[in-house]
């Protein structure tokens, strides 16, 4: 069945929830320092450029919806042969193994990035107009932090169509899962638990 175009926002939501909410949130705790080491990156890069405020959340945002955009392709290639090998294991046909649903939710993934990176990026340049530095700096520091939690989400993804496909991951997708997994239990359960 094809998903309805009114679907759009809670195929969005359910995208991005599903990244965020993955390990319990343990992405975030990985996405933040990086997230802020881009920011800190690329502002020295550019700290001669005279308009560099004004440039600097633009630019975040097109160099890590740019390294999005491979992860994404790569995760739906990989996708695609994980299903046509689960495909021809059930069934026996070559054809058919292409769900529509899946399609729709790998056209609406990078639209629903857009949109929420795209906000993010929009009420930095509000608070920097109305003169919250503070708070417009926070906004621009969470550009590459909720890129690179989607993009670490995309990275795990990856890492399950290899296992589907090959019935194992490679090691590096096994050492990233494990490292959330610590995460998760070493830092997000004893804060759960504080806080119960």
């Amino acid at each position: 069945m094809i998903p309805k175009i009114t679907d759009a926002p809670l195929m969005i939501f359910d995208l991005v929830k599903k990244a965020f909410s993955y390990q319990s949130g343990a992405l975030a705790l990985i996405a933040a320092p990086v997230g802020t080491g881009v920011k800190r990156f690329l502002h020295l890069i550019f700290e001669s450029v005279p308009e560099k405020d004004l440039v600097m959340p633009l630019l975040l945002f097109a160099v890590c919806f740019i390294a999005f955009i491979f992860v994404t392709i790569y995760d739906f290639f990989t996708g695609i042969s994980a299903s046509k090998k689960e495909h021809m294991i059930s069934t026996g046909s070559p054809r058919g193994y292409i769900k529509s649903d899946k399609l729709w939710s790998s056209i609406w993934k990078p639209q629903g990035v857009i949109m929420i990176a795209g906000l993010i990026t929009l009420f930095t340049y509000i608070f920097m107009a109305v003169g919250y530095e503070t708070t417009a700096g926070i906004l621009q520091a969470g550009i590459p932090v909720f890129f690179i939690i989607v993009i670490l989400f995309e990275v795990h993804s990856i890492g399950e169509n290899h296992f589907r496909r090959y019935g194992k991951k490679p090691k590096h997708y096994d050492f990233m899962d494990d490292v959330v997994e610590v995460i998760k239990k070493g830092v997000i359960d004893k804060i759960r638990k504080l806080l119960s």
